[in-house]
């Protein structure tokens, strides 16, 4: 058995709403539903963003089967962009105020930029042949 993607990846922030304004008007992510302080999912193509309140997501539950989980500290993100978007991207953030931490380009020449989300999660946009994908 392979894996063939992968269906949600999971932020952690405290302040959910402001974590959810970040990818609704920064990247267009749909939401798909939320509990205040505890969780919000955001839609990403064929995948699920998942944003965490970390102190919500550790605490025992009884009334929920799901395995406890959470993070401490940033955490880190890639979302796919074509080597025609990435100046569309770095412009984007520009036009929001939104810091570029870093434009690298990568030895397969590949191109990837990085910002921070309000809860300081490291996020890039980067060319999916970075790691050598179409």
């Amino acid at each position: 058995m392979q894996a063939q993607a992968i269906l949600e990846s999971a932020l952690y922030a405290e302040d959910l709403d402001a974590a959810e304004a970040f990818y609704t008007a920064v990247f267009a992510l749909p939401l798909i539903r939320k509990q205040p302080g505890q969780c919000t999912f955001l839609r990403c193509g064929a995948g699920v963003l998942l944003l965490f309140n970390p102190k919500a997501s550790i605490t025992p539950d009884p009334a929920n089967p799901i395995p406890r989980h959470g993070s401490i500290g940033p955490g880190h993100l890639c979302f796919a962009a074509t080597t025609a978007d990435i100046p569309l991207w770095h412009a984007h953030f520009r036009a929001l105020n939104i810091p570029i931490e870093a434009d690298h380009i990568w030895p397969t020449g590949a191109r990837s930029l990085y910002v921070r989300d309000p809860a300081g999660n490291s996020i890039e946009v980067g060319e999916p042949r970075m790691w050598g994908l179409a």
